[in-house]
């Protein structure tokens, strides 16, 4: 036989080989848990949630209580082989203390080289979570759709391409992200604002912005929304495409201009610190209340 007809041959029996292999190590599972399930941990005042989700959703909103509720469901569109075979090996693992709850999703991936069957499904894991208010929230995630609420502790997300939306809480918060949307409504910060990101575009309306702000984009719009008499001190600078506007009154230490503004608001008070590149800024008054 022809050599180069028995390397093509030794080829493709390779590739049956993987391919068969591939598909039994498809089936093979172990404590494959349900599509939707509870679980609930007890925790002590100021406790931390973490939370690593790399898609579907991460939804925390705080309520009376000493525990962590969370609310698990497995969500996919596809074959019913894709399915029986996705739902069986996707992972949501827990750890916790009573000062600490940790909740990871493994998603399971392809890993034959060689597989003839192309798998087309859309699928992730829905994490609905009930908090007591006092309690930190550290959440990490590739592109799940975000959303906290109504807690009255430090908030930190870590995320690429995940919309969020924050609302009525009080406390710290730290954001990077880099495209979507940042949505901050009706929140008080105690401490510190940071929120770093690269496309996307950043709204924010706060009773209080804290000891200091400081807000960056590269090619996104911030608009910022406070009380009439909120006390800031103003640091904006930006590139050759940017933009800064304001409602306020600002006396300006540097003069005026749309790359540069430094000075106070209402005598001063909150450090904000403004940074873009080529995105926008505002500064707006809130009118009434939030």
């Amino acid at each position: 036989m022809d050599l180069r007809v028995r390397k093509a041959a030794y080829i493709l029996a390779m590739a049956v080989l993987l391919a068969l292999a591939a598909s039994k190590s498809r089936g093979q599972t172990t404590d494959a848990q349900p599509e939707h399930f509870q679980r609930t941990f007890t925790v002590t005042p100021g406790a931390t949630l973490a939370v690593e989700n790399y898609k579907g959703t991460i939804h925390v909103s705080g309520s009376d209580g000493n525990q962590v509720v969370i609310d698990v469901r497995k969500r996919f569109e596809g074959s019913d082989s894709d399915r029986k075979w996705w739902m069986e090996n996707v992972k949501v693992d827990f750890h916790n203390d009573p000062n600490r709850v940790a909740v990871k999703v493994e998603y399971p991936t392809q890993s034959c080289t060689f597989c003839l069957q192309f798998h087309d499904y859309s699928a992730g894991v829905e994490l609905e979570i009930r908090v007591p208010r006092q309690t930190n929230v550290n959440l990490d995630g590739y592109k799940p759709d975000i959303r906290v609420s109504a807690t009255q502790g430090n908030i930190s997300i870590k995320s690429y391409k995940a919309p969020m939306l924050i609302e009525a809480t009080t406390g710290a918060i730290q954001i990077d992200t880099y495209k979507d949307t940042v949505r901050l409504h009706d929140v008080t910060i105690k401490g510190t604002l940071e929120v770093k990101s690269y496309k996307a575009d950043a709204e924010i309306s706060a009773k209080h912005l804290g000891e200091s702000a400081d807000l960056e984009t590269s090619k996104g719009s911030i608009i910022v929304r406070v009380p009439a008499g909120a006390g800031l001190d103003v640091d904006f600078e930006g590139g050759r495409r940017s933009s800064f506007a304001t409602d306020f009154a600002l006396s300006s230490s540097t003069g005026y201009s749309s790359r540069e503004v430094r000075g106070t608001i209402n005598q001063g008070g909150t450090r904000l610190h403004l940074r873009t590149d080529k995105g926008s800024v505002q500064l707006r008054k809130i009118s009434g209340e939030l």
